[in-house]
């Protein structure tokens, strides 16, 4: 068995109205009535093609990844762009 090590660094420029909240002890965005949280998902494709479409539709091989996942850890932060 190996160790697949895999670090996502996302920014995104969001609307002054979002807001960081705890939710069931967990920071999650709010996001006018709903709470958003982040999480993976693994997109697969049988295609070569530099254009080929990705999408997680095959929930059995979905599966098979996310039942890897020994640790998941997720921060969020949001500061004012001046």
């Amino acid at each position: 068995m190996k160790k697949l090590v895999l670090q996502l660094h996302v920014e995104m420029e969001v609307p002054d109205d979002w807001e960081l909240i705890e939710h069931s002890g967990v920071q999650v965005l709010k996001i006018g009535d709903r709470f958003v949280d982040f999480d993976i998902a693994p997109l697969a494709t049988t295609s070569m093609e530099p254009d080929a479409t990705w999408s997680d539709e095959d929930q059995q091989l979905t599966e098979e990844i996310l039942d890897t996942v020994t640790e998941l850890d997720a921060e969020m932060e949001i500061s004012y762009i001046q």
